[in-house]
């Protein structure tokens, strides 16, 4: 892979901390380019933050907004130079929530179209789920207008639910313009729930849960399937082979775990391998 980007949430903390110093270090990794996240944009204007990151030689390739604040990034990211507009996803549990849900991202992805952008849906493993003998992500896939809305298949939470990411991509050729490149060590089972990891975790006055050492150690143990990438159960080359001949647009980096120590590190590790593919 030449052109790599990398999503920002992967070292949101550190870059609320230091902004100017993680992007130093993505730039200087030999990242393309970021998926921001979480409107962390270092206090910039949006023209302002194009023009730092092109001082960095890097470009805004995507952004992941939460679907109650698009009107208000639709008004910042277009300056920035965004290609893609990207829903990180929505809770969805009935088959009709599924068709409904279908139907708001075709009228954002004909809003955002407008506004110079593609949108897009990133999935995470309960789009897999099923009702009424059809997946969440099937019906958004099927249901969605493709000159409207693309679909950012994240390769991690697509095998955590036991489906091969490369197989999903050929099944719609076209409708995948941007893949998170994520590996994981294993598919995940009925431990792995928010309840089973929450377990026994109380709240605050304010209704802020508070994690124990005992929860947080949990928390990072779980963490720990975010593994080294070539070393999980994603075979990426197959993944890029496919997705290449069905015409993803790019490749982004989505790391939930430092396995080195070093969340920059690990993501220059990530760039490493990917490159040699």
């Amino acid at each position: 892979m030449e052109k790599v980007y990398v999503q920002t949430a992967s070292f949101s903390r550190e870059l609320t901390e230091d902004f100017h110093g993680s992007l130093e270090k993505i730039a200087e990794a030999g990242y393309a380019g970021l998926e921001l996240f979480n409107e962390i944009y270092g206090g910039y204007s949006a023209t302002e933050l194009r023009k730092y990151l092109e001082s960095l030689g890097m470009t805004v390739i995507a952004a992941h907004v939460h679907i109650d604040k698009t009107d208000e990034q639709l008004a910042y990211l277009p300056e920035t130079g965004c290609q893609y507009l990207v829903c990180p996803g929505l809770r969805v549990e009935t088959r009709d929530e599924a068709y409904r849900a279908a139907e708001k991202l075709n009228v954002i992805g004909k809003k955002s179209l407008s506004y110079g952008m593609k949108y897009g849906y990133h999935n995470h493993n309960s789009d897999f789920n099923e009702y009424d003998g059809q997946t969440v992500i099937d019906i958004l896939i099927n249901n969605t207008d493709p000159e409207y809305v693309t679909f950012e298949l994240d390769s991690g939470w697509a095998w955590r639910a036991g489906i091969d990411a490369a197989e999903f991509v050929s099944r719609y050729p076209g409708r995948f313009e941007l893949i998170h490149v994520k590996e994981t060590s294993r598919v995940l089972g009925p431990e792995d729930s928010f309840e089973k990891l929450f377990a026994g975790v109380k709240r605050d006055e304010d209704g802020r849960p508070i994690f124990t050492p005992e929860v947080m150690a949990r928390l990072e143990e779980h963490r720990k399937i975010n593994c080294k990438l070539g070393e999980g159960i994603i075979n990426v080359e197959a993944l890029k082979k496919v997705a290449d001949a069905q015409g993803t647009k790019a490749y982004i980096v989505e790391r939930e775990y430092g396995y080195t120590g070093d969340i920059f590190t690990s993501l220059a590790e990530d760039l490493e391998y990917l490159r040699k593919l």
